[in-house]
């Protein structure tokens, strides 16, 4: 019994070790954007239990990429930083298409990384309701510039 239990333990600690050998297959990031949102006047909340909480209205933007370009419409920036003194972004705005799409674009995370998640009625960018993003950027001269890109798994 008790070499059954020795050779049951090892093989799966073989199988185990075995499949760590080697990574899995990476995901790959493809060049959706590059984002420019104007931000209205800061409103401080103040410290919360997250941290330091501001919220400031997007107020417009500019976007572009291979796939899609266009305008921010509007939006709400409600970021805060923690006491490690880190940013968590927090944001939902809308990006209008030069076609006339509208898409509801939401982001957070711990910067400079974010996850960007997106919401659509559009036929032509449908294509995003199934899109995980990712976005790393900052704020340069008082403007917030991301550029975005998207995750695919491996196949």
């Amino acid at each position: 019994m008790l070499v059954k239990v020795f050779v049951a333990a090892i093989t799966l600690v073989s199988a185990v070790t075995g499949s760590c050998a080697a990574p899995p297959p990476a995901p790959t990031l493809s060049f959706l954007y590059s984002l420019n949102l104007t931000n209205g006047a800061e409103y401080a909340i103040g410290a919360t239990p997250q941290g330091f909480r501001t919220v400031q209205p997007i107020v417009g933007g500019a976007f572009s990429g291979p796939k899609m370009k266009g305008n921010v419409t509007t939006g709400i920036d409600y970021g805060v930083v923690d006491s490690n003194n880190t940013f968590h972004p927090k944001a939902v705005y809308v990006l209008e298409t030069v076609e006339g799409d509208t898409i509801l674009v939401t982001e957070s995370g711990r910067a400079p990384n974010i996850n960007v998640i997106f919401d659509t009625a559009s036929t032509k960018y449908g294509w995003l309701n199934k899109a995980v993003g990712y976005a790393t950027g900052g704020l340069v001269d008082g403007v917030v510039s991301l550029n975005v890109w998207q995750i695919t798994p491996p196949s």
